[in-house]
């Protein structure tokens, strides 16, 4: 048996860790219990590659004290192709999308509005459950009970978002507009307005940095008359008068009971090394519509013959490549939380508390999350 941690956080994605971050800040114990650090951040130092969370907005200003900046994503948008079928392809910056330009202005000029609301929705959820940080801004509540398709539809742009930002979303969720809420899709678009970055992150740095970690995975969670007793899958029991649960929401789910949580993307990705079809070597990155199994191809920056693929099922790469080796792949069976448009409470009260991307995609998103948790339980241990 353990002694009291003060604090158990269960799960080490950016949630916990950012938790377990501002609690050590505060000097406040606490015990972070995952498997590994890092979540549905797997950063290979090997192949010098993510393949779970890919790359990260200029706007994640949390996200970027813990990670090392890796190339640009999208230099220029020559480089992208897209593609709306097997024969229907066309790049970013051809007459098909720049025919749309007052219409795609419209949407830019909306979504200057929507990020000057989002910078102070997010400051507002390092303090507020999302339930309330939403009442406080009914611009963002109403994108966020939204379906992005009537979003497109209201504001005259759904032809013009279809040609090309919609294949970003998809790329970036392998979700289909019609499954995105208006606030998710909205988030998403901001990749296409500001700088968006590869990263490499350290598992051992992070380990060094926050020291109180065990690895291992909870099973069962027990309401005592202290606070929570957590059973690993080790065997090993630990006490601790506040409880974090950081994990997915499908671990939550079945952790706490609870009632609903949004459905998930199932995705792959790809480090594939070879010799792309004809049709795809023009440019250096692809984005597919949502009636194709890949959602994202693209050659690895400073490479001849070494490719990222993100796929939303299992597919045949001879479909994409003359000849392909895999140097690794990794499957995902809740990759991204995209839909209903669903809040659930983060104070579960009696010192329980849900930290993840249950109530909004992101790594950024899921970081505040954890912090909002901690700044609970530094109030509370105040009083």
């Amino acid at each position: 048996m353990e002694q009291d941690q003060g604090t158990l956080i269960l799960g080490g994605g950016m949630a916990g860790m950012f938790c377990a971050m501002r609690l050590k800040e505060a000097g406040l114990p606490f015990l972070l219990v995952t498997e590994r650090l890092g979540g549905r951040v797997m950063y290979k130092a090997e192949f010098k590659m993510n393949f779970g969370a890919v790359f990260y907005f200029d706007n994640y200003h949390h996200v970027k004290q813990i990670i090392t900046p890796g190339p640009r994503v999208i230099k220029s948008f020559g480089q992208l192709l897209f593609h709306r079928s097997d024969t229907d392809s066309y790049s970013a910056l051809s007459l098909r999308v720049l025919k749309h330009g007052w219409k795609l202005f419209r949407f830019l000029r909306f979504m200057k509005t929507f990020e000057t609301h989002y910078e102070a929705y997010k400051k507002n959820c390092e303090t507020m459950q999302v339930k309330e940080a939403l009442k406080a801004d009914p611009f963002m509540e109403r994108l966020f009970f939204m379906t992005a398709q009537q979003f497109l539809d209201d504001l005259g742009v759904t032809e013009a978002c279809r040609e090309s930002v919609s294949l970003f979303a998809y790329a970036c969720t392998g979700a289909r507009v019609d499954t995105l809420t208006a606030f998710d899709y909205c988030y998403l678009a901001q990749g296409l307005l500001m700088p968006i970055n590869n990263f490499e992150f350290s598992e051992s740095a992070m380990q060094q940095r926050l020291g109180s970690v065990e690895f291992d995975s909870a099973t069962k969670v027990d309401k005592t008359d202290g606070g929570y007793s957590v059973t690993t899958a080790k065997g090993r029991v630990f006490h601790a008068r506040n409880l974090v649960i950081a994990t997915t929401a499908d671990a939550a789910q079945k952790l706490i009971d609870l009632p609903r949580i949004r459905s998930a993307s199932r995705l792959s990705s790809y480090l594939v090394k070879g010799t792309l079809k004809a049709k795809y070597r023009g440019k250096d990155i692809h984005l597919f519509s949502d009636t194709s199994p890949v959602i994202y191809l693209a050659r690895r920056d400073g490479s001849r013959d070494e490719y990222e693929l993100y796929s939303a099922v299992g597919i045949d790469l001879a479909d994409y490549f003359d000849d392909y080796s895999v140097r690794w792949q990794q499957d995902w069976a809740q990759a991204i939380y995209t839909h209903p448009a669903l809040v659930l409470d983060q104070d579960l009260g009696d010192n329980l508390y849900m930290a993840g991307d249950h109530n909004g995609m992101g790594m950024e998103p899921a970081a505040i999350s954890g912090i909002y948790a901690a700044n609970r339980i530094i109030e509370r241990s105040a009083v």
